[in-house]
Parts: C-alpha cells; structure tokens; sequence
C-alpha cells in the first residue's frame, strides 16, 4: 500500500532590520527551500513596519559610527508548499538582489548577514500539524532561537570588495601653509561605464570636478584602526578625519570592478569653522588591475593646479570563481570560550630544523602531524604555500637548500631556490636540505631522505594531509605570503597574485575538509581579509610579533606591529581573533584581558611555550590556543578535548535511548567542537 504524501503550506514569518535595497530570504535543506543555495533561496514579501522598535537600535548605530543608513524593523513572510513528515532545516538572511537579464544566467545576490548558530531553525511537520494556526501566527526574530543569537556578516557571493587604504604619513602637500594642516578625507565612487558617453559639457556641469557620475549603486564606508571608527561607517559631507601615523580604510563593493573609480575630496580640518573644500584627486579602473599596489596620485587644487600627492593602497578581493558555497553551517565567528585552553601541536611533533636535537621527526610532514594527533593535539599547525604547478605543499620556509656537486670535487654543496619555482615533483623527489643548512654548511642530513618513509618525506600536499591524518584532530592552516620588512628585505619577490593563490588553497581546503574542525591564520593582514571574505564557513586569525623587536624583525605593515592593532584589524575584518608571539604576551599580560574584552579568541605561539610552567600560566589566564613542539612532552592524555567531549555526549545521549551503540555524533553531522549538546 502506498502512503499518500503529505503536504504543508507552511508560512515562514520574521522580523528583521533591513536598510533600503534589501530583502529577507529563507533558505533550507529541499528544493523547495533551495538546498542551501542562496541563489535558489524564497524571497519573503514585506508584510509590515516597525520603525518605532529601531529608534533605539538606530541611535545607537549612531552614537558607536557617526551618521549610519536608518533601517527599519520589518516583519516578512512568505507561505511554501512543503511535502512529506521529515524535518526540514533552514535559516533566514539578509540580502541584496538583482535578478538577471537572461535565462541562463543566475541572479545576482550579496548576502549582508546570515543567521549562523551552529544548529539551524527546523520545521517539525509533526509539531505543526498540532497547531497549524499558533504555527502560522508566531512571528520570529531574526537571528534568535535556541536560546542563541548568532548573527554573522555575509561573504562574497558575486560581488568583489574593494579596500583603499591610507596609512603612515602619505599625504605630502607643497605649499607649506598645507603642510601641517590635519585633512579630512571623503571618498566618492565613480561610475566609469559611462565613460566614452560624456560629452564636454556634460563632464563640468552635472558633476562639477568628478570626471564621471557618481555611482549610484555602490557604496562607500569608511573606518579607521583605533578605538574611534573600527566599524564600517557611512561618511559624513566632509568626509573624516586623518590624522598622522593611523590607519583609514575604504571599502566598497562591486559586481563591475573593471568600472568602477573614486574621487578623493580633501578638507582642512579646524574646529569650530566648517572644513574647507582645498583639493581632489583619482583613483581609476586603470589604476586597480592588480590585486594590490600602491599608486602615488597627484592632489589637484579647486584652481585645477596640483598642489601634493598622496599615496593610496589599494586591495581588491574577487569571490572564488565556481566555489560553491552552501549555507547549511558556518564556524567562522563561532567559538566555545567556556572550553578549556586547546593544545595545538607546532607543526605536528615541533620545529625539526632549528631544535633537531629537540624533534621527534621532520616537521611539516605527514608522520610529524598523525604523532602529535596521536598524542592528543587538539588541533595541529602547519604553513601552506604554492609550488610552481600551482599545488599546495607543506613547508615552512620560502626558500630550499638544492644539493649539487661541484665539478673535479667529490663533496656536495648548497644553493638557495624558492619553493615557488618548483614543480611538486622537483621538491619531492630533488635532493633539498632547509635553506639554514647553507649559512651553518650542515650536510649532515643530505641523505637521510633517501631511506625515509613517504610520510616522513618533506612536502606533503595540503591534500594528502586531509586525507592521511585522523579527521577527529583539528588543523591550524597557515597560510604564507611574503611580506617587507622594517629593514627593507622582502621574505620572497615576484610571488603569486594574492587572490589566486588564496583561490587554489580554499579549493582544496572546501573540498578535502569533510567533517574536520579547520582554523585558518596568517601573517599577512590580506591574506586574512582575502580568506575570511571569500569563503563562509572556517575562521580566520592573525598572526602577529606584536611588539616584539628583539627575536623578529618588524615587518613594514602597521597592521602587524603592535597587539593593539592586531585587534583592531580583527574587529575590523571580523575575524575569529588573532595569534600572538607568546614573549609578547609575558611582558604585556594585560592584553590577555584586552582581547577577551573584544570578544576575540586568542591563540599563542612562540619557543616560549615549549615549557610546561608557560603553558600552564597561559591556561589559567584564558588563553584559548596554545602552539608548542613535543606535544608529547606537555600534553597528558592520548585523546584531543574534541574526541573526549564527543564521547562523553554519546554516552548521555545512548543512556537515553536517543543514540543506538553502532552510531557516533561524527557520522550524524558535521561537528566543530562537539555543538550537537545534548540540551539541544
């Protein structure tokens, strides 16, 4: 006998603060629902306003950003044909649409925030058939159920963001009554599609000094590094205020990064008296086709006579092309802070290259990463990077020591390579000694690859070692880029373009992770952006000296330079939180509680942290992630905190008949950090 399927009209009802342009959709696990495309998502209809419930939440927006967009407290709905008695799971978001012109093309759509607790909303067919009408008529609150409120800012779905940057001392003007002025900055995008149109009249009259319209669809906030502006604000008539040595950061966002331009207006700033008009000068299309760079543009007068220059930094961060990014679950702001601190194993077994006295086996190699596994890391640390056929490899350093013999002479010697000028199969089958072994002359392990086994070979790729190393332990995933330091030494020259080498690495990364908990980090503050912003679903940290001078020279990017900063860019960037060089912290514990104050997570590393009397002064004080060599040595237990947690669940939940002997929570659903609790 065949059972008649069941259908609901289920009417999906929320409240949620949208600002003009926007819309609410709902998202979930059926075709009906889009299967967590956002693409494919139900787009909800306005049923009514609120504006009296968002004074209080528009004043504050102002009093913490200067002028915000007012938004409006709407509720929306939206009935959908639903079949069957399973459960469906879905999430509400927020969401810019523009529907496309041809049938063989998507839409467009710019995710603005997202729900993201770690369960999603789940209509029960059982429970609604109890009290269709109570069901119907319950209006929900954006981002609230379960007892949580987990609201998290959309990635970059079809849109590129555009960063400008101005930083240091970059304004340099001529005349010297404007040299000692402080300025406010404005900054206007510029529509440049419509370029060759123009004809001259038009160029003065409609747009005065601009050289194109003003782009109407694109808009531009601005923030700064410190405690002022670190939240993306709307900018005033006259723009914002510059002040020497900071940090002030432009962002827009763009379908049409190839047309889109911007004007930079300049203010003499003097309290009491209303700015004054002094100056503009152009950033355009033509001036942004890399990645990054920084250009030196010229300021023009109102007289249209130059009179300084500037020096604009600029990052453009494109979506990953063909990266099919799902809405089902996202860890990217997501974090259990009442878990004790977590052991996470430097480059699996430890630093084999600098301490070889010290390390169990080679560092950065698959045997290195399953010891430490083994041993209960939490999670394990290693460094990525691009060889010459675009694959990513494990090996920390940029450069290789490459044996050869010299000619009549019987000893070998060294010569220094970049890992990104060879092929996968140069740097794992080529005699290679770390690039130290040149100053030190240090041939002692030329040959000691020649009789390893595969997993104790150097240059495992990244997707070998998702695959070889057990899924229940963590992976800290640093990603390399080179940067120039205070000195003027650059750690590599001619490297990958910044997008597509973040490109290849999240590839591997969201198709190889499966179940696996994966935490990204980076030195380099734009990898950090680029990685946070391409992708939906892992966080991100910075990795930073802090102010250490001593062990490391500083490098040249303020962002990186001081703890402080460190925070504000994470805020800023709104990433997980940031990693810091332990012998840092010792000497400034109080930042300990400044980070926390920011409801950042913080991770430690540094060869300070190879002692058990540090590792145990950082747990008490509430470090989160603690970065050492030898877990063996420090870490008691052969099981991570992950695997003990999820046990101990699946005893309560066996005990109460809600889980049978032959599952585990790791074959249900995916994990980071045992979220399926039991009191949900």
């Amino acid at each position: 006998m065949t059972m008649m399927s069941v259908t609901f009209e289920v009417m999906f009802r929320v409240e949620a603060e949208v600002e003009s342009g926007e819309v609410v959709c709902v998202v979930g696990d059926c075709d009906r629902l889009g299967n967590w495309d956002p693409h494919h998502a139900v787009v909800l209809s306005r049923e009514s306003s609120i504006p009296g419930q968002c004074r209080k939440n528009n004043q504050q927006m102002e009093n913490r950003c200067d002028k915000e967009n007012r938004k409006t407290c709407d509720v929306w709905r939206k009935k959908v044909k639903l079949c069957g008695m399973k459960n469906y799971n879905y999430r509400y978001f927020v969401c810019q649409i523009i529907e496309s012109d041809s049938e063989f093309t998507e839409r467009t759509v710019k995710v603005i925030r997202w729900e993201t607790n770690i369960l999603p909303r789940v209509f029960s067919p059982a429970d609604y058939m109890k009290d269709p009408g109570k069901y119907d008529a319950e209006i929900m609150k954006f981002g609230e159920y379960g007892g949580k409120n987990h609201v998290t800012n959309g990635w970059l779905t079809d849109q590129s963001e555009i960063h400008i940057r101005i930083h240091g001392n970059p304004i340099r003007m001529w005349k010297p009554k404007y040299r000692k002025q402080t300025y406010r900055i404005k900054c206007t995008p510029l529509d440049q599609r419509y370029k060759d149109h123009l004809d001259e009249d038009e160029e003065e009259d409609e747009w005065g000094t601009h050289v194109s319209p003003p782009s109407t669809f694109t808009k531009v906030l601005v923030s700064t590094l410190d405690e002022r502006h670190i939240n993306h604000c709307v900018q005033s008539e006259s723009g914002t205020i510059f002040e020497a040595g900071s940090y002030m950061i432009f962002t827009a966002e763009t379908t049409e990064p190839e047309s889109l331009g911007f004007q930079f207006d300049f203010y003499v700033n003097q309290e009491g008296v209303t700015p004054k008009h002094i100056g503009y000068c152009y950033l355009l299309p033509v001036d942004l086709k890399k990645s990054n760079d920084t250009k030196t543009v010229p300021i023009t007068g109102l007289n249209h006579k130059p009179i300084g220059q500037i020096d604009l930094d600029y990052l453009t961060v494109k979506p990953v092309p063909g990266l099919d990014l799902k809405m089902d679950v996202s860890y990217q702001n997501y974090w259990k802070f009442e878990r004790k601190s977590l052991d996470v194993g430097h480059r699996g077994m430890g630093s084999s290259y600098k301490h070889k006295k010290l390390a169990a086996v080679r560092e950065n190699t698959v045997q290195s990463l399953q010891d430490a596994a083994n041993h209960g890391a939490d999670y394990v640390e290693f460094d990525v990077q691009l060889s010459r056929d675009m694959i990513p490899v494990i090996y920390h350093d940029f450069h290789v020591a490459i044996t050869y013999r010299k000619k009549k002479r019987g000893e070998l010697e060294f010569y220094q390579a970049s890992v990104k000028d060879l092929k996968l199969s140069e740097l794992q089958s080529m005699k290679l000694a770390h690039a130290s072994r040149i100053s030190d002359n240090d041939r002692d392990d030329i040959h000691e690859d020649d009789i390893d086994p595969t997993d104790l070979q150097p240059f495992p790729t990244l997707e070998r070692v998702f695959e070889a190393v057990n899924p229940a332990t963590g992976f800290n995933i640093e990603i390399k880029y080179p940067q120039e330091k205070v000195n003027g030494e650059f750690e590599e020259i001619n490297f990958y373009d910044r997008n597509k080498y973040v490109d290849i690495i999240l590839r591997v990364v969201m198709r190889t992770a499966g179940h696996r908990r994966v935490v990204f980090s980076s030195f380099d503050p734009d990898i950090c952006i680029l990685v946070q912003r391409k992708q939906n679903k892992y966080p991100t940290l910075l990795l930073t000296n802090g102010e250490d001078v001593e062990k490391y020279v500083p490098y040249l990017d303020l962002r990186t330079r001081s703890i402080d900063m460190a925070i504000y860019f994470a805020t800023f960037s709104n990433l997980l939180g940031i990693d810091v060089l332990t012998s840092t912290l010792f000497r400034n514990m109080d930042k300990i509680e400044k980070v926390k104050e920011a409801k950042l997570v913080l991770f430690c590393w540094g060869e300070d942290n190879n002692d058990s009397n540090a590792i145990n002064t950082l747990k008490q004080k509430g470090v989160d992630g603690i970065i050492y060599d030898r877990i063996d040595f420090f870490k008691s237990g052969d099981k991570s905190v992950f695997q003990v947690e999820q046990e101990q669940t699946e005893r309560i939940l066996m005990s109460a008949g809600l889980l049978s002997p032959t599952d585990t929570l790791q074959n249900l659903e995916p994990s980071f950090g045992s979220e399926s609790e039991v009191n949900s």
